[in-house]
């Protein structure tokens, strides 16, 4: 039955493979991260930044790539002009059609639209697209302002620049920006180098291997950064585009396109950041792409850079098979209903 199930739905594009990414009511293609209580990360480490890190002792999971223009598009689309932090992306696949539209944002027409990334949003903009998604995508406006993070922390000292946003999520949130951990764990430790369960090896580059990417478009390169197409053409490659350079659980993209913000705060000469990780764009440097490049942001400050991917907590066996269930029922019904029976009868009320 399960070989059957994960046929179907890979003929639907739903995920691939079966095994390792799961369908989900957000619409992100999940990957779980299991090997608990790895071990953390030893070294090389130039920046001092992630030795004794990554160390995880919980199962979770986080999106295969980053968040997309499609993902991103119903959030916008509900909430922009009605709450504070959301704003117009730097870049993304939507357009704005102006005050009095409905719906405001829409694709454009470039091809793949859906799959660009999306930067230029902040850090308590991500927080609040993941209180929505953890709030069941609901369109009352609380459901932007708690959930995973408390929206009414987030602010600064009077007279600083120390933000008060609440640094990590809750306990029970149900998805959230992933913590500096979960992001180098996901991206850098293989959990089966010495054999299937046998890990304990971390890579220096998200593509399970410590060789040096190449920059360059899809077919040419493995990641999408430190190159320019004419017109900006670098900025609309979709996510996905670099199906073989993954990371050991199976993660695109995690160097290119954009810089993902983390929930964790790091201290840089006695300021206070998020932490970002991972290559963007115009991040062109040969070998930056590696497991101690990372930067930092205020929460209140929109980058053209940065963007997100979202982790979320694993479903409980029961929720899951409820989930999949009603999945498995709205397909069956689908092709029952190919059929001239299932059409209702003209002129007749549905009982």
């Amino acid at each position: 039955m399960q070989s059957r199930l994960c046929t179907s739905l890979s003929a639907l594009a739903l995920f691939a493979p079966c095994a390792v990414a799961q369908i989900d009511p957000s619409g992100i293609d999940f990957v779980t991260i299991g090997a608990v209580n790895n071990p953390a990360y030893s070294g090389p480490d130039n920046n001092f930044a992630v030795t004794g890190r990554g160390s995880v002792s919980y199962e979770y999971r986080i999106g295969r790539t980053e968040v997309t223009t499609a993902q991103w598009l119903e959030f916008y689309n509900l909430f922009y002009g009605r709450v504070p932090h959301v704003t117009i992306p730097a870049r993304w696949g939507a357009s704005d059609r102006g005050a009095g539209a409905s719906p405001r944002f829409v694709l454009s027409n470039a091809p793949d639209a859906g799959l660009f990334p999306v930067s230029g949003a902040s850090w308590r903009a991500a927080a609040m697209f993941c209180n929505w998604l953890h709030n069941d995508k609901s369109t009352d406006l609380s459901a932007v302002m708690n959930g995973a993070y408390d929206v009414s922390t987030f602010g600064y000292a009077p007279g600083t620049n120390v933000f008060t946003d609440q640094h990590t999520r809750h306990p029970d949130a149900k998805y959230w920006i992933p913590s500096l951990d979960e992001w180098i764990k996901a991206g850098f430790y293989d959990p089966n180098h010495g054999g299937q369960g046998v890990g304990g090896w971390w890579w220096n580059t998200p593509a399970a291997t410590n060789v040096p990417l190449i920059h360059g478009p899809p077919g040419q390169g493995q990641a999408n950064t430190g190159f320019d197409i004419p017109g900006g053409g670098h900025f609309r490659i979709p996510l996905g585009a670099y199906p073989d350079v993954q990371s050991p659980w199976g993660l695109l993209d995690m160097a290119g396109a954009t810089s993902e913000f983390t929930e964790t705060v790091r201290t840089v000469g006695g300021v206070k950041y998020r932490t970002i990780a991972g290559t963007h764009w115009t991040a062109g440097v040969v070998g930056i792409d590696v497991i101690y490049a990372l930067g930092g942001e205020f929460p209140s400050a929109p980058s053209l850079f940065h963007g997100l991917r979202v982790a979320a907590a694993v479903p409980s066996p029961g929720t899951a098979l409820v989930f999949v269930g009603s999945l498995v029922g709205r397909m069956l019904r689908r092709r029952r209903c190919g059929a001239a029976s299932c059409q209702k009868p003209v002129g007749k009320a549905t009982p």
